[in-house]
C-alpha cells in the first residue's frame, strides 16, 4: 500500500455498521467474497450519517482513496 499512498492514509472516523439487515452473508454462502468498509465521515464538516439514512452524506475526498486502494488490490492480485 505504501506504493499507492506514499506511506500515509487519510484517516476518517465514523460509525461502522454492525451488519444487521445486510444480506451479503447470504451471497457468500454461494460464492466466496470479501466485505470491505470504506469510511467517508468527517466530523469537522458534520458528515456523520450512516448509509441508507435520509441525511446520508460522504466526504468526497474518500473516493480517490477508494479507487486507488481497490485498483492496487487488482494490480497486486494480477502480479502487474
Amino acid at each position: 500500500m505504501a506504493k499507492v499512498y506514499g506511506g500515509g492514509v487519510l484517516k476518517l472516523y465514523g460509525v461502522i455498521p454492525d451488519g444487521r439487515g445486510d444480506d451479503f452473508a447470504y451471497f457468500q454462502q454461494q460464492i466466496p467474497g470479501t466485505y470491505f468498509l470504506l469510511g467517508g465521515s468527517d466530523f469537522s464538516k458534520g458528515i456523520v450519517a450512516m448509509p441508507h439514512a435520509p441525511n446520508f452524506a460522504v466526504d468526497e475526498r474518500v473516493i480517490e482513496y477508494g479507487v486507488n486502494y481497490f485498483s492496487s488490490l487488482l494490480v497486486e492480485r494480477l502480479g502487474l
